[in-house]
């Protein structure tokens, strides 16, 4: 399924754009970027949790702690990178948390996922609605409004902040069910993809742009109005289903397998990219502690770097594994492959599925904010 990983490499381009372009570019289509990175990557938490399940040769106790390892590692890199100079709000933290939650929600059967789905939809709108109305509208409680336990923790799950925890639920569960439809459905079906995406990003400018542009209502990214929420949620969505169509298209099929998997390097290198941008941006910022990162160049150089990177790094790495077995799982990326070799050394299982990392199966204004 190397949509997912189209998915994810998009992902990255729209979180390059969101922490470094100095304009919005021509009629604002640069601004979707603020709006659609970080509950692009929180869909991709969906669905790389429904894969990893799919996969996953036990769903014991063993398979839940090797997802809390990977889940708690996450989250140490992202208390690293909150150290760095670079002008982003590191995501990790939130995307861990939300690793944790999709373990349970992706044991449920379909039916009972989809009513979680409804009730996470309930959360992402109601819950930054009740938190202003408890705070006056205000955006954050201030310190000496003594705010009570309850408005606290609403406010931690998705009442205030960039990042919800409530809207990352609702796109992880849409991740989820969107995975076991996608399965179900042919190649010769891709059309039907295609139509899905098309109607979810029609959705998403009905709440997104529409509104501004009629006058009707602001909808700003981060806001966590009921259009924002949904909006974005269907955007990430609309994304996801893009790429199915576009891998089970005639053009896609048409794609050489070297080709697509090359497409799909930097989605697999995620991990390692988001943290090798975070790096280049801290470089810049104490080097020039008074100059703003937001360039042109800086974009192209970011974007440039991370997919040059990811594909080199497997063009050097695919041979290798071949011949050493061990180096199969660092063939994504470097973090991803140290992440995998510590789920090994902490939570062993017995048997590994084979590697397809080397070809084409057969049958993180940002995700920081500025």
């Amino acid at each position: 399924m190397l949509f997912a990983d189209w998915a994810r490499g998009a992902a990255y381009v729209l979180m390059v754009i969101a922490h470094v372009a100095p304009g919005d570019g021509p009629a604002r289509i640069l601004l979707i970027s603020e709006f659609l990175t970080a509950p692009l990557f929180a869909l991709l938490i969906g669905v790389g949790a429904q894969l990893s399940w799919s996969a996953a040769p036990q769903h014991g106790r063993r398979y839940v702690l090797r997802e809390v390892v990977r889940a708690a590692l996450v989250f140490a890199l992202g208390l690293l990178l909150t150290l760095s100079a670079a002008s982003v709000l590191i995501v990790l933290m939130h995307l861990a948390v939300l690793m944790l939650l999709c373990v349970p929600m992706v044991r449920l059967r379909t039916t009972p996922l989809a009513v979680v789905t409804v009730l996470a939809l309930v959360l992402a709108v109601a819950v930054p609605g009740l938190y202003r109305s408890l705070t006056g509208g205000h955006v954050a409680v201030t310190a000496a409004s003594e705010p009570d336990a309850f408005t606290t923790v609403l406010g931690l799950i998705g009442g205030t902040g960039g990042y919800r925890m409530t809207g990352f639920l609702l796109c992880a569960v849409l991740g989820m069910l969107t995975i076991r439809v996608l399965r179900n459905m042919s190649a010769a079906e891709w059309w039907r993809g295609a139509l899905a995406s098309a109607a979810a990003f029609a959705v998403m400018l009905a709440l997104l742009v529409v509104p501004n542009l009629l006058g009707l209502y602001e909808v700003h990214a981060y806001d966590g109005t009921p259009s924002e929420q949904i909006g974005v949620a269907s955007g990430a969505l609309g994304v996801l289903l893009a790429m199915w169509a576009l891998e089970k298209s005639p053009l896609g099929r048409a794609l050489p397998s070297l080709v697509a998997q090359l497409i799909a390097a930097p989605g697999q290198a995620a991990l390692t990219l988001y943290t090798l941008q975070i790096l280049v941006l801290h470089v810049y910022q104490v080097r020039n502690p008074l100059v703003r990162d937001d360039h042109w160049w800086m974009l192209a150089l970011l974007v440039m770097l991370g997919a040059g990177f990811a594909m080199a790094w497997q063009a050097v790495l695919t041979p290798l594994a071949l011949h050493f077995p061990s180096a199969r799982w660092w063939v994504r990326g470097p973090l991803e492959g140290l992440i995998r070799d510590a789920q090994g050394l902490l939570v062993p299982r017995p048997t590994e599925p084979p590697s397809s990392a080397g070809g084409r199966p057969t049958s993180p204004r940002r995700t920081g904010a500025r």
